[in-house]
């Protein structure tokens, strides 16, 4: 029977949805308080009670997650498979969107292949494909989008018999530049390379179509519309755009205060660590570790950066980018050559190959901006995800094996197999570790059933940590509202990072909010020995639960 690319295409988003779902249902990854905040943001846009612009507590990271478990929470309820369900659409439809975007650009074999390869991953990219705590989905999504209308309205720059296709697509790719912005930061080395694509279209039409340019606007003003209403309203300080200038010149949110080594250490990690956890190749260069990501699980774990199958898995990759670079550039100077006799003879194939030069460009660009932070010099495993772009670049990373330079036919095919076989073992066998992960928890039981507890003492205000605050919020479908304490035995208790400030004010006019943390935090010490009186201590699940008789004043005594 001869398989249509269609069904195959079907047939492999049903695997990765099948992959995903499985894990979803198993609730694995364990959660954590930002994939609360976000869950708390699509409750309250589902029941109209608020509608953020950014993650709540900062002025950076769009809430497109939120709105669209908003909807899902509107049919099925709020709940934290209905949150992560938003994850699993954005993810299929970003290979639906790779799949046309390869097939025009390398042809169906290599648009095949790329979706194929994309379908299964590793322990740490099921996490971040996962959980529901913004970037990572909205990153592969527009960055393909952008990429691919880019294309369209380079390829179609001598067709004028569609003028409206050709201002809805400089109107989409503009909302699409935008909106993937006001999400994350991450998608701007996609917008950079795309926009130049679109100039390109614009600059070389010999007969402009009316509207372009408003259209053009009129997308991006759109796009930019959650942005700018959040700017307008707040103060310079509290801007998005100051925001993330701040987080880059501070290396974002996983260095947990630590110092990077310098540049060649970033450069070095970023070669031998980052670019093989990206890609899956952690499945094979440490099948037996703990997963190497910040969210629910151990920080304090890194990656040998020495170690010999994740170094050669990052140098292939930048090999074979090499190659694909260098092609591209030689057809180029065979387009100019060509059109110089025949001006208009070969723009398609032009168009072609400067998409995949913009594809290459954004990996690549994507690359250098994380290897020149301090992230990688701090924990370049934990921090990938800041690369997850490089991912758009698949087909144009793979392509080079269809077309080796210097090898001959035979050899090439034998390489081709050898390493598109190897590659896909290895992401077999990571998600063969993630559902032995998944099945040996940790789940959210142990937290559902401290909620349980808690509502059957009649405890309604707690205070925890930051790890558990909102993720118990949510949980508990707000009726446990939450507040975060900061502190350590040397300097007492005092109020930490509340995302959410209504939560601060109602659980601090409880006189009795209980306190509610894990049995290894030491602030459970501070606790102990303070004056407080209390009603009630008890133990659950790994957690200290302390009832006090009145209003302890510990926050007070030690608040800054």
């Amino acid at each position: 029977m001869r398989w249509s690319p269609s069904l195959l295409l079907v047939l492999l988003l049903c695997v990765a949805a099948g992959v995903r779902f499985g894990l979803l249902v198993a609730e694995w990854p364990a959660s954590n308080s930002d994939e609360g905040t976000m869950g708390l943001m699509a409750m309250h846009i589902a029941q109209g009670r608020d509608f953020p612009s950014f993650m709540y507590g900062q002025s950076y990271m769009g809430t497109a997650e939120a709105y669209l478990a908003a909807l899902i929470f509107r049919v099925f309820g709020a709940s934290l498979i209905a949150l992560r369900t938003a994850m699993l659409l954005m993810y299929l439809l970003f290979l639906a969107t790779m799949y046309v975007l390869a097939r025009r650009l390398y042809g169906t074999t290599i648009a095949l292949v790329s979706v194929a390869l994309l379908t299964l991953g590793s322990r740490e990219l099921y996490g971040h494909q996962l959980v529901a705590q913004g970037a990572i989905p909205e990153t592969l999504l527009a960055g393909t989008l952008l990429l691919l209308l880019a294309h369209r309205l380079l390829d179609t720059t001598h067709d004028t018999s569609h003028p409206h296709a050709h201002r809805w697509r400089l109107a989409g790719w503009g909302a699409t530049a935008t909106l993937g912005l006001w999400s994350t930061v991450l998608i701007a080395p996609f917008v950079l390379t795309s926009a130049v694509l679109v100039w390109m279209s614009l600059r070389r039409r010999t007969t402009p179509i009316p509207g372009s340019w408003p259209a053009l606007a009129a997308g991006l003003l759109t796009g930019a519309i959650p942005w700018i209403l959040h700017d307008l309203s707040r103060p310079w300080h509290d801007s998005g755009i100051l925001a993330v200038i701040n987080m880059y010149l501070h290396g974002g949110t996983g260095l947990n205060g630590a110092a990077s080594p310098g540049l060649t250490t970033q450069v070095i990690n970023t070669v031998t660590t980052s670019l093989s956890y990206v890609t899956g190749g952690s499945a094979l260069a440490h099948p037996n570790s703990p997963p190497a990501w910040f969210f629910g699980m151990s920080g304090s774990w890194h990656p040998p950066t020495d170690d010999l199958v994740s170094t050669l898995w990052g140098i292939a990759l930048i090999v074979l980018w090499s190659i694909g670079l260098v092609t591209g550039i030689r057809l180029l100077r065979h387009h100019r050559a060509t059109t110089a006799q025949q001006p208009t003879a070969d723009m398609p194939t032009q168009a072609q190959t400067w998409a995949r030069l913009a594809m290459l460009t954004a990996a690549a660009l994507t690359v250098l901006a994380f290897a020149a932070s301090p992230t990688p010099g701090v924990a370049p495993a934990n921090n990938f995800r800041y690369i997850i772009g490089v991912l758009i670049a698949t087909p144009a990373v793979i392509a080079p094996l269809w077309a080796l330079p210097a090898i001959p036919p035979r050899a090439g095919a034998l390489l081709r197999t050898a390493v598109l076989t190897l590659t896909a073992i290895t992401l077999t066998l990571g998600t063969v570790q993630a559902y032995r992960d998944a099945g040996q928890g940790p789940t959210e039981t142990p937290r559902r059933q401290l909620i349980n507890a808690l509502h059957h003492e009649g405890i309604t205000h707690i205070y925890s940590g930051y790890l558990e605050c909102n993720r118990l919020t949510f949980l508990s479908n707000e009726h446990i509202t939450c507040a975060v304490l900061f502190g350590s035995p040397t300097d007492g208790l005092h109020p930490g990072l509340d995302r959410y400030q209504p939560y601060r004010t109602a659980v601090q006019a409880d006189p009795h909010a209980t306190y509610v943390f894990r049995t290894t935090d030491t602030r459970n010490t501070v606790l102990a020995h303070s004056t407080c009186q209390w009603q009630k201590h008890w133990n659950l699940n790994g957690y200290h639960v302390w009832q006090p008789a009145q209003r302890c004043p510990i926050p007070a005594e030690h608040g800054r």
